[in-house]
């Protein structure tokens, strides 16, 4: 069973394909790995096995492999619709604490990125595994740059708490 978006596009005829790209376009990532599992899943199989189909959807990826044999879990629960959970479109970091946000769908962080890296960004997440898209959104959706800066800025405060003589900056919390 296919578990990247492109593993799923080539199965799907072009209509369909629109109906998926779309979804997952502005699926928060938190979320991708159930939309593909909902696309991956042939409707006989769904069928046949709808116990197996429902306890991968409630998140129990138990037993389940990736093409090398590894265990597969997914990076966060699935939403719970009884309460109207809804995942995040953007992700909240920064210094203070939640200064920044940054988008967390794939049309989010394709409308901050432009050549090379689109591309590069394009290739990456097409081929992605399901339970791993999360972090790879984070990790395009959160430029490098910005981190950079943000790990400049603590080390510059863990200096200034803890000067040299003092404290050890990494034997506590900041």
């Amino acid at each position: 069973m296919p578990s990247s978006i492109e593993g799923v596009r080539t199965g799907l005829d072009a209509e369909k394909r629109r109906e998926f790209e779309a979804e997952i376009a502005r699926t928060p990532a938190k979320h991708l790995v159930y939309v593909i599992l909902d696309w991956a899943v042939p409707s006989e199989v769904s069928a046949q096995d709808a116990a197996v189909i429902e306890r991968l959807k409630a998140g129990d990826f138990v037993g389940v492999l990736d093409e090398d044999g590894k265990s597969v879990s997914p990076t966060h629960p699935p939403l719970d619709a009884a309460a109207d959970e809804t995942a995040p479109t953007v992700w909240s970091m920064g210094v203070p604490v939640g200064s920044k946000t940054f988008p967390a769908t794939i049309d989010g962080i394709r409308g901050v990125l432009d050549g090379e890296k689109l591309a590069e960004f394009e290739a990456e997440i097409a081929w992605t595994p399901g339970h791993e898209l999360t972090y790879a959104a984070l990790r395009w959706g959160y430029p490098p740059e910005e981190l950079a800066e943000e790990d400049a800025l603590v080390a510059r405060l863990k200096a200034g708490f803890f000067p040299e003589g003092g404290r050890d900056s990494d034997a506590g919390d900041a």
